[in-house]
């Protein structure tokens, strides 16, 4: 590597040299009024394009230089395209990454509530309509066809309705659509639970939104009615879903009732809603300060071999001037040499998630519901 860094010095210098000369030459025809009918911007232009041509050739011998020392190193270039690869992927890698674990504002779900009313506003829900993504997914209770919530508040709640499942042996179902058929979010949920049997037991739970008919539903299957009061279920909806619906924060309210059903089943202490927001922005602070973290540390380690297989340019090397006309140079880049190699893919094996079933379980009638 030493002798290579000195044969780029040497070309280099020789280089600049030539450029020095140049602009001298530039400076002697400008102060001696040489060729008076010739403007000094064309004179620039003329000694800009002499200096572009220097630039290319230097270019090019730098790249001939180049090219020979990967055939005299073979294993240093496979190395160099290999690392290269690794810490591109990485870096690219950790900023999805990053970018996905930034919290979404209640501004930017709005937009994309928004962009889904335009878009699914004429539908208007009923029992045989919706789609039911427990059925394809054990993991997914939340039915959100219009995407009145964000894929990161559904995520969310379906953490939580899952222990709901787990825990308590309750089954939940919840919908949340722009309008519902009739304006009944009762008999909506009613019906769908009836139709699927939601819970086994009886312990089903059906929580139904129409976001844009401003209305909201709880009922739950009739063994849950002991648990789950009418009053109980309208108190929940006053305290932690109206509010937020009335904000348009439609993700805010469902995560706080899901949170809020949860505890009141468990016989838990309700979480304030301050508790619930910080929870939450801690957690989005701890992940991106995380991610922040290992791109600082990806780009310390590329940085510290980028002083073996210089990616980054030549540590030690000499560069060419700069042109030092008014024209702006437009000869292309050379530089030490970028990743090369071949284009790829990843392969996808098999596997997926098994649907879910519910219970058999039926609604009597119990539950509350609210508007806003």
């Amino acid at each position: 590597m030493a002798e290579y860094l000195e044969k780029i010095n040497i070309l280099t210098r020789q280089y600049n040299d030539a450029i020095t000369a140049l602009q001298e030459s530039y400076d002697m025809e400008s102060a001696q009024g040489f060729l008076q009918n010739l403007s000094s911007s064309r004179l620039k232009r003329q000694y800009s394009k002499k200096y572009e041509a220097l630039a290319r050739e230097y270019q090019g011998k730098k790249k001939a230089i180049f090219e020979q020392y990967k055939k005299e190193h073979p294993e240093w270039t496979k190395s160099r395209k290999i690392w290269g690869w690794i810490f591109f992927i990485g870096y690219m890698c950790a900023v999805v990454c990053c970018s996905a674990a930034m919290p979404m504002s209640e501004e930017s779900t709005s937009a994309v509530s928004s962009q889904a009313v335009s878009s699914q506003e004429s539908t208007a829900w009923n029992a045989e309509n919706i789609p039911i993504p427990f059925l394809q997914d054990s993991t997914q209770y939340v039915s959100n066809p219009d995407h009145v919530l964000s894929q990161e508040t559904v995520n969310r709640m379906n953490v939580t309705l899952k222990r709901l499942d787990n825990e308590l042996g309750v089954q939940p179902c919840v919908i949340v659509v722009n309008y519902i058929e009739n304006d009944d979010p009762f008999r909506f949920a009613q019906d769908v639970g009836n139709k699927y049997g939601v819970g086994y037991g009886n312990k089903g739970l059906m929580v139904v939104v129409g976001y844009l008919d401003h209305s909201i539903n709880i009922s739950p299957g009739r063994a849950l009615e002991a648990d789950l009061t009418d009053a109980e279920c309208h108190r929940l909806e006053q305290a932690y879903a109206v509010p937020a619906m009335k904000a348009e924060m439609p993700d805010s309210a469902m995560y706080y009732l899901t949170e809020a059903l949860y505890s009141t089943l468990k016989k838990k202490e309700l979480p304030p809603i301050s508790n619930l927001t910080s929870d939450i922005e801690d957690e989005q602070l701890e992940v991106v300060g995380i991610t922040m973290l290992a791109i600082i540390v990806w780009c310390i380690i590329f940085l510290r071999i980028n002083r073996k297989y210089h990616w980054l340019g030549m540590a030690g090397a000499a560069s060419l001037m700069a042109n030092p006309f008014y024209e702006a140079t437009h000869s292309s880049g050379g530089g030490f040499g970028g990743f090369s190699g071949g284009g790829g893919h990843f392969g996808g094996g098999g596997g997926g998630f098994s649907g879910g079933h519910f219970g058999g379980g039926s609604f009597g009638g119990g539950g509350a519901t609210s508007r806003w």
